[in-house]
C-alpha cells in the first residue's frame, strides 16, 4: 500500500499545460515540463516513478472464462465470471544521458494480476499472474510533422511470464521499438516487437504470435474536466485473431480515478493469449493515462 502511494505521487499527478493554442507548441511544452520532473529524480538513482498505470479493478466480469486451464490449478469448483484485476507499475533510473545529451536508462517492472477473490468454492485461488521485469532506454525528441510531435522514441528489452510449471507456464521474451506521437490533446504509440527466438523445447507458446502479434497500436485523448479516452488494438490480420482494449477513467477523489476498462479478444493474458475473451471491468486508477510526465500506458 505505501508503494500504491509512491505511484500515486507528485510526478503523475502533475499538471500538463493547457490544452488551449497550438497542438505542437502543447506537445513541445508537455515534452520539457516532463523532462524537467524526469531530471529531478536523477539525484537520488532509487528514486520510484509510475511506468505504466496502476490500477485496482474489484469487479470484472468475463463471458467466456478457460474452464480447461482452470482445472490445472485447482480440481474444486468451477471459474468464476467474475474476479478482481490490478496492475502495479514502476520504473527506476539506472543511468542519464547515455549517448551524448539523451538516452536514459531505466529498469521497470509491471505485475498484472487476475484473481478469483470471489470463488470461494474453489479457495478463491489468483488465476494467473503475469510478471514483467524490463530494460529500456528512453530518446527525447521533439520531431514534428503535419500537426504531431514524435516527443519520445524507447528501445526495450522485455521479459514476460506467469511463473507457473507446465501445463500451464507461459513466457516469451522480446525486443520492441516504441514511438509516442502528440498533438495537444491527442497521442499515439506505435510499439513494434520482435520476438527472442527459443528453442522448441523451452518454447511454452510456440503461436503466441499468430493470436498476439507483432506490436501495439494505441490511441489516447483527454477530455474536458481531466476525463481520458484510450484504445489499444493488437493481433495477427493474416489469421484473423485481434484483441482490443478501452480504458475510461475520470477523476474521483484526492488523485484516485475512477475506472473503466473492456477488454475483447486474444491476448489479455498470458494464460489467454489464445482464448478469447470478453471482459468489462470497474474499479480505480492511481494514475492519469496524461501526465506531465508523459504517457502512462
Amino acid at each position: 500500500l505505501l508503494l500504491l502511494g509512491m505511484l500515486a505521487t507528485p510526478l503523475a499527478t502533475a499538471q500538463a499545460p493547457d490544452s488551449d493554442g497550438d497542438p505542437v507548441q502543447q506537445s513541445n511544452e508537455q515534452a520539457e515540463v516532463r523532462r524537467n520532473l524526469e531530471a529531478e529524480t536523477a539525484e537520488n538513482p532509487l528514486a520510484i516513478t509510475t511506468y505504466r498505470r496502476n490500477y485496482f479493478l474489484p469487479w470484472t466480469y468475463n463471458t467466456n472464462p478457460d474452464e480447461a486451464d482452470f482445472r490445472q490449478i485447482t480440481s474444486e469448483g468451477e471459474v468464476d465470471d467474475s474476479e478482481i484485476k490490478f496492475q502495479l507499475s514502476f520504473k527506476i533510473k539506472l543511468l542519464d544521458d547515455m549517448f551524448g545529451d539523451n538516452g536514459d536508462l531505466y529498469f521497470a517492472y509491471t505485475q498484472r494480476s487476475w484473481w478469483q477473490a470471489y470463488n470461494t468454492d474453489a479457495s478463491s485461488p489468483f488465476r494467473e499472474t503475469n510478471y514483467e521485469p524490463e530494460v529500456f532506454i528512453d530518446f527525447d525528441n521533439a520531431w514534428s510533422a503535419l500537426g504531431w510531435v514524435n516527443t519520445r522514441n524507447r528501445v526495450s528489452f522485455i521479459h514476460q511470464s506467469n511463473g507457473r510449471s507446465d501445463p500451464l507456464s507461459r513466457s516469451w521474451n522480446r525486443v520492441y521499438l516504441e514511438s509516442t506521437f502528440q498533438s495537444g490533446d491527442w497521442a499515439l504509440t506505435l510499439a513494434p516487437h520482435w520476438r527472442v527466438p527459443e528453442s522448441d523445447s523451452d518454447d511454452d507458446n510456440p503461436d503466441i504470435e499468430r493470436f498476439v502479434g507483432y506490436g501495439d497500436i494505441r490511441l489516447a485523448k483527454r477530455l474536458q474536466n481531466n476525463h481520458e479516452f484510450a484504445g489499444q488494438l493488437r493481433g495477427n490480420p493474416s489469421a484473423g485473431n485481434y484483441g482490443t482494449q478501452i480504458d475510461y477513467s475520470w477523476p474521483a477523489f484526492n488523485g484516485v480515478r475512477t475506472h473503466v476498462q473492456y477488454y475483447y479478444g486474444y491476448g489479455e493474458s498470458m494464460i489467454d493469449y489464445n482464448h478469447r475473451v470478453h471482459r468489462l471491468s470497474l474499479g480505480f486508477s492511481l494514475n492519469p493515462l496524461f501526465s506531465a510526465t508523459g504517457l502512462n500506458r
